[in-house]
């Protein structure tokens, strides 16, 4: 898939094969998707992604790849079977 990521992007859930929620697009920046992971991402997806950018309040950002993504919906970006 080519995922084209857009400010329209940004609040969408990301959700594994499961459909389990695993974190939030927080920011689209030059079509890149930076995803503030939640407490369900599993150490293997973070060592996939690009942990990248540090927010304020500490928490981290993840670089997610359009290599990874399955299907972006109007409602969520769904991740491949990594």
């Amino acid at each position: 898939m080519c995922a084209n990521f857009t400010v329209d992007d940004e609040g969408k859930p990301v959700v594994n094969t499961n459909g389990t929620e695993i974190g939030v697009v927080q920011d689209v920046d030059a079509g890149v998707a930076y995803v503030e992971p939640g407490p369900e991402m599993a150490d293997s997806i973070k060592s996939r992604l690009r942990r990248d950018r540090a927010v304020a309040d500490g928490m981290e950002n993840y670089q997610l790849g359009e290599e990874y993504v399955d299907e972006v919906t109007a409602d969520e970006i769904r991740l491949q079977r990594f």
